[in-house]
């Protein structure tokens, strides 16, 4: 049994899952920023040190980069969006950075799961020159810009959009052949399966609440 954990925002609800039993743990980013003003960047700040120390004692732990977390990252020439926190951009940038060699973009399963922040398209592969989707991770460590907000859709739903950016819609249009996904960064009432037209599912997780816990 594997689990994967939505955008958590600051909130700690993953800590009532992480003492099960599961194989592997997924978290899809999405550290800070919120719209939920009992979440201060305190309670933020200390609940990614402390799913960061979970990963650095169990391995099997791994965190994904979200959009939330891409904006404060040296080197970023993206502009900051919706929820940036100027006050504390600083200390977020550090904590990241700190702890970027436990983040990675994509994550893939032996059979063939792909776990991201937003989902990764057959036209973002083949846009950076790779063949199968760790690729992008290591595109990524050659230039962190390769994940910067573009396409026409202001909202982020072109198939040209980054694993940090791109929508559901976009997923749908233009799946990686033979890979199913699981994905957060667009809020879902409850976690809903897509069955996809490569013969694959993809996992919508981000619920926004503590219900945002997807195994498989």
């Amino acid at each position: 049994m594997r689990y994967a954990i939505g955008d958590v925002h600051g909130r700690s609800f993953w800590k009532q899952y992480v003492n099960d039993l599961w194989d592997e743990f997924y978290f899809t980013g999405d550290y800070f920023d919120t719209h939920d003003s009992r979440m201060d960047f305190k309670k933020q700040y200390n609940n990614f040190a402390e799913i960061c120390a979970a990963a650095r004692e169990n391995s099997r732990i791994k965190l994904c980069l979200g959009n939330h977390d891409y904006h404060y990252l040296q080197g970023v020439r993206d502009q900051p969006y919706s929820g940036f926190q100027q006050k504390y951009a600083l200390r977020i940038g550090k904590v990241l950075e700190e702890n970027m060699d436990l983040i990675g973009v994509v994550y893939v399963t032996r059979d063939r799961y792909i776990i991201s922040h937003a989902g990764v398209t057959a036209w973002f592969l083949k846009s950076i020159g790779g063949t199968k989707p760790e690729d992008i991770n290591r595109a990524f460590e050659r230039d962190r810009n390769v994940l910067n907000f573009n396409g026409s859709d202001i909202y982020g739903d072109d198939i040209t959009q980054s694993p940090v950016w791109v929508r559901p819609g976009s997923l749908r249009k233009d799946p990686l052949p033979g890979y199913s996904q699981i994905v957060g960064h667009t809020p879902v009432g409850s976690i809903r399966e897509v069955e996809l037209e490569n013969g694959g599912k993809l996992a919508l997780i981000d619920t926004g609440g503590a219900e945002s816990i997807y195994r498989f």
